[in-house]
């Protein structure tokens, strides 16, 4: 063995001894979440895709003077699931009465009393239109997990039609 294949040598064995030709942890995810973190997985689908469409009891929106119980919409989630909503929808047109009326909705089991309001005037050619049209992109949660959320009117609007739509989804968190 010549000198330099003895350098070398005596290098190498020094590297290893102090670890400089270890190999190394990589830094990955942890699969532990940090308090409050949390996980994200990949999915074919969106989590936050609305998954229901809560509307009024009727199988059409052509009832004039309905009745409250007909337009309340009841959204219940899976147990231990909140309810999302994403939007709230209300068409109203006057009939041929055309009576003037004014109705407040407001919410249950929803953070700080959702409510909205629809109108129809005395002009009986007005067309329906969109009275309330929100829509929350990322939804709003529901105040307590596995209850119901409700949407109700506070009378039922004279000589008018209605139609209500909610849409949402679920989730556990």
């Amino acid at each position: 063995m010549n000198s330099r294949e003895l350098l070398l040598g005596g290098c190498a064995a020094v590297a290893l001894g102090a670890g400089l030709l270890a190999p190394t942890e990589a830094n990955a995810q942890s699969t532990t979440p940090a308090a409050g973190a949390i996980l994200v997985q990949q999915s074919a689908t969106h989590a936050d895709a609305a998954s229901f469409v809560a509307q009024n009891t009727r199988t059409s929106c052509t009832a004039t003077q309905d009745t409250v119980a007909n337009l309340t919409l009841t959204i219940t989630p899976p147990a231990g699931n909140f309810v999302y909503l994403q939007g709230f929808f209300a068409e109203v047109a006057p009939n041929a009465t055309g009576v003037a009326s004014a109705t407040a909705w407001t919410t249950t089991n929803m953070p700080g009393n959702l409510n909205w309001l629809t109108v129809t005037n005395v002009v009986t050619t007005a067309p329906s239109s969109q009275q309330v049209g929100e829509y929350y992109a990322t939804g709003i949660k529901s105040s307590v997990a596995g209850t119901a959320v409700t949407i109700v009117p506070s009378a039922t609007m004279a000589s008018s039609l209605v139609c209500v739509k909610a849409i949402g989804f679920y989730a556990p968190q």
